[in-house]
């Protein structure tokens, strides 16, 4: 890959030089990396990209830490090397529009379709599987709406209206598929139409941080017209329910219960507990032990302080290497682990429908009822948008109402 970066590099350098020397002026480069400190210590990477009078900042989602380690050096190194991978990609795009930008009205000619598509691959190649999923799923309802052939200039507010109603008309592929004379088509369900659309949302946001259009037209549309569910209330365990499962003496022998109980005590979804590895739990610098991890579902990479009551659901670790999984015997899939969760579950008196993923939502839920503050849940939990985990405070909120209730009146 830095080969290539370095063969988009030398052909930029000469024609930059060509250009120069037949102007007889002094032409400055027309993408440059720079830094913008942050208050977390950080430096943000971002390109300054001056071309024919225009100037355009793209920030990159890379960013440089404070030098204290090796793991620090590295990052560092590897960081810069993706920036300046990323700058010749530039240069070249810059070359072939003549060392200009390319003007809006061909950009906006560009089809959305395959700009969706791009970034349902780029999703996969991240690891991001279930948003890869859900934006083919978009695309292959959009294509039954319009067709392919759609371009930025058709994706109208009036357009994406029409996506809407066409997806409240829509039913379920497994009943168009089905053979079944009798069976009568689903619509989609509010849930999954609001997440189709979400994902239409995040193509046209990116493309106007693109530069593709000036405004994402979706951002007009009326609320009360666009998907919507209603939200419903997370099932979590209270700590004495917790408790009761730790006291349980039932052990299977897979790692259901150590790696359900970690998750309580972590906020881990079950695919990231699933692929964790001992190299990933690292001592911090204060003497705390932490988990570095990148989320499976986001792609972005968290630390985790780890607890006394999560350390303690850790398996010995023995020979095992730092590539090594940590939960070895967990089920690879959440159903699978979720069946056996439902036997450990029963023999421990509970009656909820628990899931791995009440896990998370229990850890959210305790830390917030024992005096965590929201914004300090939400990046434990890699919440992009804290309003996400301000569900969890409302349900905290409403446990507070009930319990004041329980006094009797005098």
């Amino acid at each position: 890959m830095f080969c290539c970066v370095f063969l988009y590099l030398l052909s930029y350098e000469i024609a930059f030089c060509m250009k120069k020397k037949n102007d007889g002026n002094e032409v400055k480069e027309p993408v440059k990396i720079r830094l913008k400190e942050l208050k977390s210590g950080n430096k943000s990477i971002y390109l300054d990209c001056y071309v024919n009078g225009v100037r355009e900042y793209k920030f990159l989602n890379l960013y440089l830490r404070p030098e204290v380690t090796r793991e620090d050096k590295k990052w560092n190194k590897e960081q810069m090397q993706l920036a300046n991978a990323i700058k010749a990609q530039y240069i070249i795009d810059i070359q072939n529009g003549e060392f200009g930008f390319k003007d809006r009205n061909r950009t906006r000619k560009l089809n959305f379709i395959s700009y969706c598509e791009d970034m349902a691959a780029q999703y996969e190649a991240k690891g991001q599987t279930s948003c890869a999923v859900l934006m083919r799923s978009a695309i292959l309802r959009m294509v039954r709406y319009k067709g392919k052939n759609i371009s930025f200039n058709h994706v109208t507010k009036e357009f994406l209206i029409g996506y809407i109603e066409f997806l409240n008309s829509e039913t379920r592929d497994f009943d168009k598929d089905c053979k079944d004379a009798d069976r009568k088509p689903k619509p989609l369900s509010e849930v999954y139409k609001e997440a189709l659309f979400a994902r239409i949302m995040v193509a046209l946001n990116q493309a106007e941080r693109d530069g593709i259009i000036i405004k994402n037209p979706g951002k007009d549309i009326d609320r009360k017209l666009k998907p919507h569910s209603e939200q419903k209330s997370r099932c979590f365990l209270t700590l004495e329910e917790v408790k009761k499962i730790i006291n349980l003496n039932y052990r299977p022998k897979n790692d259901v219960k150590p790696a359900f109980l970690f998750c309580c005590f972590s906020g881990l979804r079950f695919s990231d507990v699933y692929k964790m590895k001992w190299g990933e739990i690292t001592m911090s610098q204060d003497g705390n032990v932490q988990l570095e991890t990148t989320m499976k579902k986001t792609g972005k990479t968290i630390w985790v302080p780890l607890s006394d009551n999560a350390l303690r659901w850790l398996p010995e670790r023995g020979d095992a290497s730092d590539d090594d999984r940590v939960f070895a015997n967990l089920p690879d899939q959440a159903s699978n682990a979720d069946s056996r969760l439902k036997t450990l579950i029963s023999h421990a008196g509970i009656t909820k429908h628990v899931t791995f993923h009440v896990a998370r939502h229990t850890f959210a839920t305790l830390t917030l009822q024992y005096g965590a503050d929201l914004y300090t849940v939400s990046k434990l939990l890699g919440h992009s948008n804290i309003r996400t985990t301000q569900i969890y405070a409302k349900i905290v909120d409403e446990s507070k109402r009930r319990a004041v209730n329980l006094i009797p009146n005098l």
